[in-house]
């Protein structure tokens, strides 16, 4: 018995003792092969273990015994395969291997793709272009394939609205407040941006179209970096200055970066809408003079404690001081004379002072040599705003003869809260990787309103009797998922997810004692499904399942006068839009073409309803239709000489929408939009850079609205000196026709509207560089690079 008991001991220590493997490995001339991965495979589609070689090109391995199979690969590209039986330490010497790509004392001979495609996602690496120099993360959105940028919402080509996340963490903002601080974060600190149409179920289903996740750059290891800009740019009416910082850092267990940006400026926004009215034809223009002070700072760093833990946090904060000064002017027609019988002018101001800082707190666990994980993060945000937005007019009617005052303010201090805590598992086994999780969000927002709106008097307006009271909006969300990734033998792999949701909802009014509950679950479930018949021909089929919340603004009932007409106001009675979104994606070498499908159900947006009976025009934010849409899209990457690099996108759908209210009807009709981004090369030493940026967007329709054509061109000139220093000269919207004209018919009512956003500029940009050059010769790609990015490695 004890003689048994002996043999089994002995057995068990074999069977589970760790064996080593090693080797070096070096081209056919025997040099070391530096950054080669070495990838250790049993049964499954999955490395059991891997290491990168070392500058002799040396690499240990250490794992149970057993038979495998021994990959070395570099860049994507198999370099050497090998079956091994492990019982003891295998030393295989000096490993042969052909088709090595080298190191080059800067940079690595293959260049990196401007538009990458993955399962569920297409990357933009914008580190590769020149046209966004200068510019920030909005700029950069704008340039990227895929997205587009009306009137500074965000939406994906023949979609609507999309979530914006930063490095893999949802921004929780309204579309104000997120164009403020993408505008705060140079594109010059972005490494790259994924569009994902079809996001895997760990993210949140928010987002009715999808996800925008903008990576930042991090340092390389051993290494450390400073970039320093300054910018000057020129509107037709004002100009703006600008600093940036961002220093990057990686040393040993240690990887840190910290920026800080300031913007001081101003924009002016031309704003004109007829309305015709029965009686007669109402006519304002009301412009904008901005004024803008801009400072954003983000810290994060991360730790490597053990070789199983990795810890960090991430700190975020952007201050805006925003003044604006609008002069309006209301002329009303009589439609049998075509004169002007009445003149409304006024002059309104709006004093806005929002801050936010967040906090993302961090751990990743490795649970198993297979490449198991654990992610934990909890986050926290604080928003503060103290707008404050006084008018006062005048009103003349000139037969007969009258003249009236009018006078109001409205003061909004709002404070938004978030917390939210967020566990997610990676379990690779021998059939497929596994992913489960489950996040808990808890947001908390009171406004105190200040509110005063004189209506028309006979004489000037003097006092200020404010009317305060209380809006309180509270959402909690618990969410969990499970998700699973194959690849086949027969080149085809699969994502396939489920997730749940459960949200807790309530608005109330404290001085009316008066609350809505909105509490509702669904199941979202996604899936992407890939063939890769041939090396560069790939087919993808995906669905997901999405939802749209309204944000904290639209759902604020606050009322912002723009004369005792027309008023501007939120609505808490808003419900969520649900999207399905279908997607069929044929990858052919450089050129990807899609064919989708997306029905979007109670869609909510803001409507300019007029009372054909009271010419009051009141602008609320309503549930009002159903839509469809069928497209394709086409994206194409030419890069066959050297010297130019052309990314051109088309996209062509068409929509048909069912309006839910009495007020508009849905309307239907075909949709096109055509861009390229060019980069040249003008010179031999590569230092003399030229890019050409251009889209066009056809007469289109969106839910009840017609859209006139669009079209803008931009041309960036840089200079590159020493590789240190850039000199950028861009100019912006040249002809001056990035215009947004779009004429809806509101309860029988139609208007027309004509806005421009001051697009036109020209820009002078300097950028200067200094750090450790290893930062540039080391280009490590392992096995978890797309994990380590999630927790900002």
């Amino acid at each position: 018995m004890n003689r048994l008991l002996f043999i089994a001991f002995i057995l068990s220590n074999v069977l589970t003792a760790q064996v080593k493997i090693s080797g070096k490995v070096v081209t056919a001339d025997h040099t070391p092969v530096a950054f080669a991965e070495v990838l250790l495979f049993a049964n499954g589609p999955l490395p059991v273990k891997n290491q990168i070689t070392n500058e002799k090109g040396e690499f240990v391995l250490e794992y149970k015994a057993g038979s495998y199979k021994l990959k070395i690969s570099q860049f994507g590209t198999i370099l050497y395969t090998k079956d091994i039986e492990l019982s003891s330490d295998l030393d295989l010497g000096e490993i042969l291997t052909n088709n090595v790509q080298e190191l080059q004392a800067v940079v690595i001979t293959q260049k990196k793709e401007i538009v990458e495609r993955k399962v569920d996602r297409l990357v933009f690496n914008i580190e590769n272009t020149i046209s966004t120099a200068g510019g920030d993360a909005l700029d950069a959105l704008k340039i990227t394939p895929g997205v587009q940028i009306q009137n500074e919402s965000i939406t994906i080509a023949g979609k609507s609205t999309v979530r914006v996340l930063l490095d893999d963490k949802m921004i929780e903002l309204g579309q104000e407040e997120l164009t403020n601080l993408l505008k705060s974060i140079p594109a010059e600190n972005i490494k790259s941006i994924e569009v994902i149409t079809t996001p895997p179920a760990k993210y949140e289903a928010l987002g009715n179209s999808g996800l925008v996740n903008i990576r930042l750059k991090k340092a390389k290891k051993d290494s450390w970096n400073l970039s320093l800009g300054t910018g000057y740019l020129q509107r037709h009416h004002d100009p703006e200055g600008s600093t940036t910082s961002n220093f990057i850092y990686n040393k040993n267990k240690l990887s840190m970066s910290a920026s800080l940006n300031y913007r001081d400026g101003g924009i002016y926004l031309e704003q004109e809408s007829k309305i015709h009215f029965a009686d007669g034809l109402w006519v304002l223009n009301y412009p904008l003079q901005k004024k803008h002070k801009m400072l954003n700072g983000i810290v994060s760093m991360q730790y490597i404690a053990t070789p199983k833990w990795v810890l960090g946090f991430q700190y975020l904060t952007n201050l805006n001081k925003t003044d604006t000064d609008a002069t309006r002017s209301l002329l009303i027609y009589d439609n049998d004379t075509n004169e002007v019988t009445q003149n409304i002018t006024s002059v309104g101001y709006a004093f806005l002072r929002p801050t936010l800082h967040s906090v993302n707190v961090f751990n990743e666990y490795k649970l198993n040599p297979a490449g198991g994980k654990m992610l934990v993060n909890v986050d926290y945000f604080k928003y503060k705003s103290n707008d404050s937005r006084p008018y006062e007019g005048t009103s003349e009617e000139y037969n007969p003869p009258k003249k009236e005052f009018f006078k109001g303010i409205n003061n909004n201090n709002q404070n938004i809260s978030n917390f939210s805590g967020k566990v997610d598992f990676e379990l690779p086994v021998e059939w497929a990787n596994i992913g489960f999780g489950g996040k808990v969000s808890f947001s908390d927002t009171k406004n105190l309103i200040s509110t005063f709106n004189s209506d028309f008097t006979d004489q000037p307006v003097t006092d200020l009797p404010l009317e305060d009271f209380d809006f309180g909006y509270k959402e909690n969300v618990q969410a969990v998922y499970i998700s699973g990734n194959k690849k086949f033998a027969n080149n085809l792999e699969s994502q396939v997810g489920l997730r749940f949701e459960n949200t807790q909802a309530k608005s109330y009014e404290a001085d009316v004692q008066q609350s809505v509950n909105n509490n509702y679950n669904r199941l979202f479930p996604s899936f992407n499904i890939s063939y890769t018949p041939q090396p560069h021909s790939v087919y993808r089929l995906s669905y997901s399942k999405r939802i749209d919340r309204p944000t904290f603004a639209q759902l604020n009932p606050n009322i912002a006068y723009i004369n005792p007409f027309q008023s501007i106001q939120g609505n808490p009675l808003l419900q969520p839009a649900f999207i399905d979104n279908f997607e069929f994606i044929y990858s052919y070498k450089k050129l990807e073409s899609k064919l989708y499908y997306s029905h979007d159900k109670n869609v909510f947006m803001q409507i300019s309803t007029p009372d054909p009976d009271t010419n009051i025009v009141r602008i609320v934010t309503r549930n009002i239709f159903n839509m469809e849409r069928y497209g394709i899209s086409e994206i194409y990457v030419f890069n066959e000489f050297k010297w130019w690099t052309s990314n051109n996108t088309a996209d062509f759908n068409y929509t048909k929408s069912r309006s839910l209210i009495e007020s508009t009807k849905g309307i239907e009709g075909y949709n096109l939009k055509l861009a390229t981004n060019n980069d040249f090369i003008l010179n031999d030493k590569k230092t003399l850079l030229l890019n050409l940026n251009y889209w066009y967007v056809f007469p289109k329709t969106e839910g009840f609205v017609k859209l006139d054509a669009s079209s803008s061109t931009a041309v960036t000139l840089q200079y590159l000196l020493n590789d240190n220093l850039r000199i950028s000269l861009k100019a912006n919207d040249i002809f001056r026709t990035e215009k947004i004209n779009f004429n809806p018919t509101v309860n029988g009512v139609y208007q027309e509207y004509r806005l421009y956003n001051d697009s036109r500029y020209i820009q002078l940009y300097l950028n200067y560089r200094l750090g450790s050059k290893k930062a540039k010769i080391i280009n490590r790609n392992t096995g978890n690079e797309e994990e380590r990015k999630r927790v900002g490695g």
